[in-house]
């Protein structure tokens, strides 16, 4: 059962100036806070290594397409 604050005993009213916490930060509204406020975007290894590996991939099959592509597929 919920109350509403203030509780009011007859003499003290509890509760009359509090205000909830803020909700908790999740990863994503620090990024779009940092965003915002012009911090460099870091990635961490696994996300960098990953990029890196799928840009290889699409030189090396871009590459290939361009030199005349598979012959003997």
């Amino acid at each position: 059962m919920e109350r509403n604050t203030p509780y009011d005993t007859g003499k003290v009213k509890i509760g009359l100036l509090y205000t909830q916490p803020p909700p908790l930060s999740t990863p994503e509204s620090d990024w779009i806070q940092g965003v915002l406020l012009g911090d460099d975007p870091s990635w961490s290894e696994e996300t960098r290594t990953c990029v890196q590996s799928l840009v290889a991939i699409a030189i090396t099959i871009i590459g290939i397409l361009l030199l005349g592509g598979f012959k003997n597929a």
